[in-house]
């Protein structure tokens, strides 16, 4: 039994919902297997910071205190796996995916117990939420457009976007390059390189009258012919008759007005049997070369 030719989508599309799946279940055994870390005390949180300052404080550390400054990090960092997932569930992006926000949140943590100063007072997920979300955000920032930019760069036009939106009245160029301390001549350069960056999903619904038009319905198709080029083809085939025949249907379909076979035969001299003979032997041809190119 045959099946149907639309049957042949339903393999690709399981893939994907597959796919889909599969980074469904990695992100939902991530967040119970942190959730089983138990959590620190605040006299293990000072002690184990305290171990961790040694070693990294310490310009030659012995291979003792390196590897207890190591397991005292691992520690601090494994029991604060679910500060960061906390923290990445307030931040959404169409283009990055949740668990690479967790990662790049988590770098932020190792870098937050490589600085943090017990003596300060303070507990460590106060100093921490600080680096973990600046790593999130920066890696937004990044990755978080189809094309990438300069960090320095996206945090100049972020800059820019800010004064513009706390100012009661539009500033001037000028005014802006002032405020960011920038030339007016580098300001624009930035602030066209971040609009050009913008990329648009092709699926984006345009305004339409029935609302379902699309972006990629308005872009033209490269397998189109151009309008000089729509019977080109045709012409082609055309000009393999011989002269009588080419003759024949140029006087017939030649102009927007057909000649009648009479005003055909009175033109060229010939019957009006013969230019009938000629022409449907010329289109007999020509069915007989275009079919194979219209219906491959």
């Amino acid at each position: 039994m045959r099946l149907p030719d639309k049957c042949h989508w339903i393999e690709p599309r399981m893939e994907i919902e597959s796919e889909t799946q599969s980074m469904a279940d990695a992100l939902g055994d991530y967040l119970e297997t942190v959730s089983r870390i138990p959590l620190l005390t605040p006299a293990e949180e000072v002690h184990l910071a305290q171990r961790v300052q040694r070693w990294q404080q310490n310009p030659a550390p012995t291979a003792n205190l390196e590897r207890t400054g190591r397991r005292a990090m691992n520690r601090m960092v494994q029991a604060n796996l679910r500060l960061v997932v906390s923290i990445a569930r307030k931040y959404q992006s169409a283009t990055v995916e949740r668990m690479d926000l967790i990662q790049a949140g988590n770098i932020g943590l190792m870098r937050a117990v490589e600085k943090f100063d017990p003596t300060r007072g303070y507990r460590f997920s106060t100093y921490a939420f600080w680096w973990i979300r600046q790593a999130i955000t920066r890696h937004l920032r990044e990755q978080g457009s189809a094309i990438r930019l300069p960090t320095e760069l996206i945090d100049l036009a972020a800059r820019v976007s800010q004064l513009q939106n706390a100012s009661p009245v539009p500033l001037s160029m000028a005014k802006l390059a002032e405020l960011v301390g920038e030339t007016e001549e580098r300001l624009k350069h930035v602030l066209a390189i971040r609009e050009r960056s913008q990329a648009l999903s092709l699926d984006r619904i345009t305004e339409s009258m029935d609302g379902s038009r699309t972006l990629l319905d308005s872009v033209p198709s490269t397998d189109e012919p151009d309008c000089l080029d729509d019977y080109q083809w045709l012409h082609s085939q055309v000009s393999g008759l011989d002269s009588r025949e080419r003759t024949v249907l140029k006087l017939r379909y030649g102009k927007l007005d057909s000649l009648s076979f009479v005003r055909v035969a009175q033109c060229t001299g010939l019957s009006r049997d013969q230019v009938q003979r000629i022409e449907r032997g010329a289109l007999k041809k020509l069915r007989a070369r275009l079919t194979p190119v219209l219906f491959p």
